[in-house]
């Protein structure tokens, strides 16, 4: 029998054991990372998205996010090769080192090219002799500004490059000091939409865009609608072609994968919530199969997307077989299906779209403030509602960003109608009193 003195050292050593192992385990997991994100400059969608995903992260998992400033994808892709940031966004044609992966898709971004009225800039040809501003060393968009002008065949001794921020190129494009700026970001950016409101400027047409993403399977050709940076004096003032690219949020492949699973679960599982703060937010998708292969998903993003596989596979996999079987004899009906399917989400995004005609109809007739207030919650609500459809599959990405853009511009008609209403009031003049 055990003496009770050899009994208490048991207990103390096996309780020093495990208090041991659990010391062990918490400095070797570290707890909640913190991770440094490596975002973009200030006024830009990358700095945005940093700040939304922030904000959206459980703090059991992710302690914090520290967002960087820096100029741009490359610079991003570097940092995280250099183990300066654990994450960071780049471009589909962002080179990356080994240990630089993807965790998920971001949104599309657009080639802007934004020329001062009056500064002879029609199309990316007359941009020879001009002077054009470019974001600073080490930002994606200069890469693709010279692969725009080697495209296009424009020298680039040509022209003359300055390098500055947004906000740099906002008041030299004001002073005329620069003839136009090229920047990459998503379309509707809320800077860009302030520059060309408050200077004579106008977005260049890429009318060679389809012809660019022939030779590019990182580029793709998409229109931008009439008005979409200003209802007032549209902007474009007719539909243009622009060269899009997709942003991809990179990550270093030493980050722990419980870390990078937890994150990529936020990005998806969260992603309502950070549409209200970032509408941009809405194209967060997994990788494709072809960036899987050009830039590898690290293992925790993988796991949370492989997470219901193995086990659907196992224990499905005899109703699976038979299942093949009677899919072959169902393949005329489901075929059928589909098309029905694919009309249905097309209708729906037809039904949305008259929807914006409606609610911009109503901006015009509208004379009141309350009446603008209850069109803007309506308006809202309608983009609630299309998020959730996207959601639930109900309608495709590419009619969500055709119907984004109309209701950019639909919500810029309404900010506009109301401060010419609200400036009308303070400036009408007060009526006569009546005579006694």
């Amino acid at each position: 029998m055990i003496s009770r003195p050899l009994l208490y050292s048991l207990v103390a050593v096996l309780a020093l054991a495990i208090g041991g192992a659990l010391a062990w385990w918490e400095l070797d997991t570290g707890g909640p990372a913190t991770l440094r994100l490596s975002a973009g400059t200030s006024g830009g969608t990358y700095a945005a998205f940093g700040e939304v995903l922030a904000r959206s992260l459980d703090p059991s998992d992710v302690a914090d996010i520290v967002s960087m400033p820096s100029a741009g994808a490359s610079q991003n892709a570097k940092r995280i090769h250099d183990g300066e940031a654990d994450l960071g966004l780049i471009q589909g044609d962002t080179p990356v080192a080994g240990n630089v992966t993807v965790m998920a898709r971001l949104f599309p971004e657009a080639f802007h090219l934004v020329a001062r009225e009056g500064a002879g800039i029609e199309s990316v040809h007359d941009l020879r002799g001009k002077t054009v501003g470019l974001m600073p060393p080490g930002a994606g968009s200069n890469a693709l500004f010279d692969r725009l002008l080697a495209h296009y065949e424009v020298p680039h001794d040509s022209l003359t490059i300055i390098h500055g921020s947004l906000s740099d190129h906002a008041e030299s494009i004001r002073k005329g000091e620069i003839d136009a700026f090229f920047m990459v970001v998503a379309l509707g950016n809320q800077t860009i939409q302030d520059i060309i409101k408050s200077t004579p400027t106008q977005l260049v047409a890429i009318d060679q865009a389809e012809a660019m993403a022939l030779f590019d399977p990182a580029l793709e050709a998409k229109m931008v609608p009439v008005g979409t940076y200003s209802g007032d004096r549209p902007v474009p003032n007719r539909p243009i072609p622009v060269v899009s690219v997709r942003s991809l949020l990179a990550v270093g492949r030493q980050v722990p994968e419980a870390t990078v699973e937890a994150v990529t679960r936020a990005l998806f599982e969260r992603r309502q919530a950070m549409v209200r703060q970032l509408p941009q937010a809405a194209f967060i998708t997994a990788p494709t199969e072809e960036e899987r292969l050009a830039f590898g998903v690290h293992p925790g993003a993988d796991r949370y997307y492989r997470q219901d596989d193995p086990i659907f596979i196992v224990e499905y996999a005899e109703p699976l077989a038979l299942g093949v079987t009677a899919l072959a004899l169902l393949a005329s009906g489901l075929w059928q299906a589909r098309i029905w399917l694919a009309n249905a989400r097309k209708n729906r995004a037809d039904h949305y779209n008259l929807e914006i005609v409606e609610l911009v109809s109503r901006i015009e007739e509208a004379k009141s403030d309350s009446e603008y207030d209850q069109i803007r919650l309506d308006l809202f609500a309608l983009f609630e509602r299309v998020i959730v459809d996207l959601d639930l599959d109900r309608i495709e990405e590419k009619s969500l960003l055709s119907f984004s853009f109309a209701w950019q511009a639909a919500a810029s008609t309404l900010n506009h109608r109301q401060l010419l209403l609200r400036s009308d009031r303070t400036t009408r003049a007060p009526e006569p009193l009546p005579v006694v």
